[in-house]
């Protein structure tokens, strides 16, 4: 493996600025001629390919055959076209076709409306949570006892009861956080 490259990596993985503005700029830069196409998921995509590539770097998958560059390029559009084919098995509906069929079934519009807000905030809180508290709901909603998710953590069924309680509080405290700031900005 090239040395400029393994020392690019240590600072990528160690959070260093310019190896993150380095390697963020290749990701731009591989995924651009795919921008039009996924539009719609152009921030996600990046920020799901800035996960692949430090879960391919922190594996140690890069094994030094090319330059790092080249490598994430490959990663990059293999992500990219996967990403691509995976939307053209979609199957979309018109909106109001779809407003249509709710009306019909007796459904109101604002009850949908807030069924998706619901959502939005509770994959908002899950992504501001702890990691551990996202392993561990995992399990409960998985739908493990205490008992099972205690030997599979290693943890005491009594000690992890207060984990997940800890984690239920820490949940319902960023809940609040979200909701005072959503108010916020529409006011």
């Amino acid at each position: 493996m090239d040395p400029e490259d393994a020392d690019l990596i240590r600072r990528f993985l160690a959070g260093e600025a310019e190896a993150l503005s380095r390697i963020d700029g290749w990701i731009r830069s591989a995924a651009w001629a795919f921008r039009q196409r996924l539009s719609s998921d152009w921030d996600d995509l990046q920020q799901d390919l800035r996960l692949e590539i430090t879960r391919l770097l922190k594996k140690g998958a890069f094994r030094g055959e090319a330059r790092l560059k080249t490598y994430l390029w490959r990663v990059v559009a293999h992500a990219c076209l996967d990403r691509v084919r995976a939307r053209s098995r979609w199957d979309w509906t018109d909106l109001d076709e779809a407003t249509e069929g709710l009306e019909r079934d007796g459904i109101e519009l604002d009850e949908v409306g807030e069924h998706l807000a619901a959502q939005d905030l509770m994959r908002r809180v899950w992504q501001m949570a702890p990691e551990e508290c996202r392993r561990l709901w995992a399990l409960v909603l998985a739908g493990f006892s205490y008992a099972e998710m205690s030997s599979r953590v290693g943890i005491a069924a009594g000690t992890l009861r207060v984990r997940v309680l800890r984690c239920r509080k820490r949940a319902q405290s960023l809940r609040q956080d979200l909701l005072h700031e959503d108010e916020g900005r529409t006011l």
